[in-house]
């Protein structure tokens, strides 16, 4: 006896669902954006993109972020980090891959010490997440000294911030691998409009096709151009 396949569409992967007896399935809903993103909705104008501010209101929701966490700065924070990834030329659905990783590791530093977190404490720690998972899942990074050059240089020096990398890492037991089911999961919640597609390949290639005649130095020469003008833009 064989079962209608329907797959449901992430970034870089999608998720084989079996149905019996059933024609179609409903997508999994995206989250609700974070209660002071929705009290904050004016700082929509800082987004590089409009849907960057709706992506961050999601991720700190499901990361377990209070209300006390996330003020006004740290929204233009977390916008301006998703902006510098913007301008190194990451695509919507790789952010979401970075996302969704980064919401594992802020559920377990919260558990670890989020009760002792200042909102300035927590919007740096958010932006170091979204780093270490920007290193995890890119083949072609964003250095840390440019993240500390645009984003955490008036905070901290470049040697406290690798210490606190390590820190962060540890509450991770050093492992920074999201199961798939999981990610599957996150990635739904996160993207605006989850859509379903049948009859395709369980994986697709890590990058859309209209991107492979850019070849590797072409794009990190484009990365290492936009990231010294971005904040001029």
């Amino acid at each position: 006896l064989k079962f209608p396949t329907v797959f449901v569409v992430t970034a870089d992967m999608c998720v084989a669902t079996q149905l019996s007896g059933m024609s179609s399935v409903e997508p999994a809903a995206a989250a609700e954006l974070h209660s002071q993103f929705v009290a904050l909705a004016h700082l929509r104008v800082h987004a590089h993109q409009e849907s960057d501010f709706s992506l961050l209101g999601r991720f700190c929701a499901l990361a377990g972020f209070s209300e006390r966490h996330i003020d006004e700065d740290g929204i233009k924070l977390m916008l301006k980090s998703l902006r510098m990834l913007r301008l190194c030329d990451f695509a919507s659905d790789e952010l979401r891959v970075m996302l969704g990783h980064a919401v594992v590791y802020a559920r377990s530093t919260l558990a670890a010490c989020g009760s002792r977190m200042s909102s300035c404490e927590a919007s740096y720690t958010a932006v170091l997440l979204i780093y270490l998972a920007h290193c995890y899942t890119q083949d072609e990074t964003c250095p840390m000294r440019i993240w500390h050059q645009h984003l955490f240089r008036a905070y901290c020096t470049a040697k406290d911030l690798d210490a606190v990398v390590m820190k962060l890492m540890s509450f991770q037991r050093y492992v920074l691998r999201v199961g798939i089911a999981e990610l599957d999961e996150l990635m739904l919640q996160l993207q605006d409009t989850p859509r379903l597609v049948t009859g395709v390949p369980h994986r697709f290639p890590s990058k859309p096709e209209a991107c492979v005649s850019r070849c590797a130095p072409q794009r990190r020469a484009t990365r290492s151009t936009r990231i010294h003008g971005w904040m001029r833009d």
